[in-house]
């Protein structure tokens, strides 16, 4: 059948929006991201501007485009099953740090839809809403694919409380690819909710 399409990673998303600016405000706060660019567009274009927001040193993680004329919200936005994008996740670099998001996020009484182990690829996350109901997951501990190309069996999803969680006894079960090394307790003493960790 020939060579596919290989991509190595899932680079960034984009998004139409209702608000273009509080969706900004709300990811640069919440998210920590910052702005890149801004592009603004023809009078004449069904979008106003695009900005262009990074997580890291890539150029951006997600594209917001402001629609010039958007159709009112109908119902409830936060419908699982309605089609298009279900989420976006983003990986935290360490468990301290998923659970300091997760205080965040409970600080600012951001809507939280659950906090979940479990599941294919068997990562500790913690899902919510944005300004516009576009569901983010936070997450940590993703399993990786072992060289027999095979995933392991995994668990039924359970949901937890972050903040409370044994993660001594998951990561008993999870095995030696993460420790408790990478847990770092300075990001609990250092993270505060006007500052990210240094």
């Amino acid at each position: 059948m020939g060579t596919s399409i290989r991509p190595r990673r899932l680079e960034h998303i984009g998004l139409v929006v209702r608000d273009l600016e509080m969706m900004v405000e709300f990811y640069c706060e919440t998210l920590g991201m910052q702005v890149s660019d801004r592009m603004p567009y023809p009078e004449d274009a069904p979008i106003t501007e695009g900005v262009f927001l990074r997580c890291n040193a890539d150029h951006h993680s997600i594209s917001m485009f402001g629609a010039r004329n958007p159709p009112p919200a109908v119902g409830d936005d936060r419908n699982e099953g309605k089609l298009g994008m279900h989420h976006v996740a983003f990986e935290m670099a360490s468990f301290a740090e998923l659970k300091a998001a997760v205080r965040y996020v409970r600080e600012r009484e951001l809507p939280i839809r659950s906090m979940r182990i479990g599941g294919p690829g068997c990562q500790i996350r913690i899902y919510f809403w944005d300004p516009e109901d576009n569901l983010i997951e936070l997450y940590w501990a993703l399993d990786k694919i072992g060289w027999d190309g095979r995933s392991r069996p995994w668990p039924p999803i359970e949901e937890i409380d972050i903040e409370t969680f044994d993660i001594e006894a998951w990561l008993e079960w999870k095995g030696p690819e993460f420790t408790t090394d990478s847990l770092d307790p300075a990001w609990e003493r250092e993270w505060t909710v006007d500052k990210a960790p240094t």
